[in-house]
C-alpha cells in the first residue's frame, strides 16, 4: 500500500497516540494537520498530551506540537473502527490514528492545557 497524505487526510480533526513502551512515553492529541511528503509523515497538533505511566493515570500538556516519522520504519494495519496503527519494531513505537468521531481524551483532563 503507497501511503499518501490521501491516506491520512480523513484522521484531521481525530487523535493521535504514540507510544513506545520501552522508552517509557505516551502521547495523545489532536491533529491539527497530517502530510506525507517524501516517505516522512508529518502532523502539527492543536494540542498534545503527554501521560505519566502505562496505561496514563494523568496527562499533562505538552509544548512540542509537531511529529514526524519515517514510513519506512513502520508497518501500517487497518485496526477496525475506522482506526489505523503504524507499528515500527525498528524504534519500538506504536501510533493509532483515530478517526473525528473516534475516541478521544478529553482536553479538559489534561493538566496545564491551555485552549484558545
Amino acid at each position: 500500500m503507497e501511503l499518501t497524505t490521501d491516506t491520512f487526510v480523513k484522521y484531521k480533526g481525530g487523535q493521535m497516540e504514540i507510544q513506545n513502551q520501552g522508552e517509557g512515553y505516551i502521547y495523545r492529541g489532536e491533529i491539527k494537520t497530517i502530510a506525507v511528503e517524501d516517505d516522512t509523515l508529518t502532523v502539527s497538533f492543536a494540542w498534545l498530551a503527554k501521560g505519566d505511566s502505562f496505561p496514563p493515570t494523568k496527562w499533562e500538556s505538552e509544548a512540542n506540537l509537531t511529529y514526524c516519522a519515517s514510513l519506512q520504519l513502520y508497518a501500517i494495519s487497518d485496526i477496525g473502527e475506522e482506526r489505523i496503527s503504524l507499528n515500527s519494531p525498528i524504534i519500538g513505537e506504536l501510533v493509532v490514528l483515530f478517526p473525528p468521531n473516534g475516541s478521544k481524551l478529553d482536553p479538559a483532563k489534561v493538566e496545564g492545557l491551555k485552549l484558545g
